[in-house]
């Protein structure tokens, strides 16, 4: 009896003494959720880079995604010891994987591609977590169908079909696009056929500096250039078709991975919300 009696007042500050919100770490430990953050062309833009950082981090990701053009000119040391004071705290707490943009060719960039692949190069890269497939390409290197790159992808792809629950890629230069750069043909036509054979659910890429969201052929696109550099206006005009989001912003995405569901949601530097949507499951 007093056995019951200790453990009855044991429980009672226990669970008097609990936090009344349960974090999402916590909840993300409990379940097996995952979330990283996407986000690219920081540049020169550094105040506005700076306040991404600490949004990412508010997000407590699981990892970081990084669309390329991290500085402006990568023969410049002074830049990347600028990119270093800005992301060093971050990329010391959770790992942060790039992927090469045009600004980013020449020295400094592969110095700081320290997160952990599970197959191929720092410039063309995959690794698993959970049951999610994710996938880093270079766009400054040759794509296109009887390249290095190209067969590393398709067998890349066909192996992680076979297990993945969901698939990923992330790569510079986008194949689908409404900005000042726009849409890559040549990227489009030698990618997009694999994309759309083995079940990729998203795809993220930068290049043009504002965020434009579409759908095609059952994958998701998703332009995420808005971490500092000068802004380029989404023009419609350019190739959108109806279901397309797009905005002007400096801004992130997060992106939660939850069974078979994947919600992003794209947040401005100030943390508002502007856009976002749940994937199809069945992709």
């Amino acid at each position: 009896m007093r056995r019951l009696f200790a453990l009855a007042i044991f429980a009672s500050l226990l669970f008097s003494s609990a936090p009344s919100r349960v974090s999402y770490a916590q909840n993300k430990a409990q379940s097996n959720k995952l979330r990283f953050v996407v986000y690219g062309d920081t540049r020169d833009g550094h105040a506005i880079h700076k306040k991404l950082v600490a949004l990412i981090l508010k997000q407590k990701p699981d990892f970081v995604i990084q669309t390329g053009d991290l500085v402006t000119d990568a023969n410049d040391p002074a830049q990347w010891k600028q990119y270093d004071a800005i992301t060093g705290d971050m990329r010391k707490r959770v790992p942060v994987y790039p992927v090469r943009g045009n600004h980013d060719v020449g020295a400094g960039y592969l110095a700081r591609f320290t997160s952990p692949i599970g197959s191929g190069t720092r410039l063309h890269y995959s690794f698993d977590r959970g049951d999610c497939h994710f996938i880093g390409l270079d766009t400054c290197s040759e794509v296109s169908k009887g390249g290095e790159q190209y067969a590393w992808l398709e067998k890349d792809l066909e192996s992680a079909s076979k297990r993945a629950k969901h698939i990923f890629a992330s790569f510079h230069v986008p194949p689908y696009g409404i900005g000042w750069h726009g849409s890559d043909l040549g990227v489009r036509k030698a990618l997009c056929p694999l994309f759309i054979k083995y079940g990729v659910s998203a795809v993220f890429n930068g290049h043009d500096h504002n965020y434009y969201r579409t759908l095609r052929d059952g994958v998701t696109y998703v332009t995420s250039g808005g971490g500092g550099a000068t802004p380029y206006p989404p023009n419609p005009n350019r190739g959108a078709v109806k279901g397309d989001k797009w905005a002007l912003a400096f801004h992130i995405v997060v992106c939660d991975v939850d069974g078979d569901e994947v919600k992003l949601t794209a947040l401005r530097v100030d943390d508002k919300v502007f856009d976002e949507c749940t994937l199809d499951s069945s992709n």
